[in-house]
């Protein structure tokens, strides 16, 4: 067998009707396979190249201020300073989706939803979850 010297940029393809085979021994990256009868054997080393393991610390989330206290968030709903629906806001959407006509007027659920998000400046998403009752659900009509 005969040695080849690889140019660093040059670029070998192996497919797998070149059976190629993997292998590490003793710090080196060894892989071999045969392409028209001729074998191919390429020996790396793998000292300084394979990233050296780092411990990682997991700690509990930290929550600024203070511990809950029962009874829930007290940061929910209007209280949160991200919200950008109100409680009105929320009671004007769900008797809007009280009237059959209105909400018969659109082709579809994601199209009432669609619209109504972009009325109130929301995500559909968040409009969905409201319209579900899966947020907002203190609020009435």
């Amino acid at each position: 067998m005969t040695s080849f010297n690889f140019k660093p940029v040059q670029i070998l393809e192996l497919t797998a009707s070149d059976s190629p085979t993997i292998d590490v021994q003793e710090g080196q990256l060894i892989l071999k396979a045969e392409r028209n009868g001729e074998q191919i054997h390429i020996i790396a080393p793998l000292q300084n190249v394979l990233p050296q393991p780092k411990a990682t610390v997991v700690r509990k989330p930290f929550r600024a201020g203070k511990p809950l206290k029962k009874g829930g968030d007290k940061r929910a709903g209007e209280l949160n300073g991200m919200a950008k629906l109100t409680a009105a806001k929320v009671r004007e959407i769900r008797l809007l989706l009280s009237d059959d006509k209105f909400v018969n007027s659109f082709p579809s659920n994601h199209a009432l939803y669609m619209k109504l998000a972009e009325t109130y400046n929301v995500h559909i998403a968040t409009m969905r979850n409201v319209v579900r009752f899966e947020s907002w659900k203190n609020v009435t009509i």
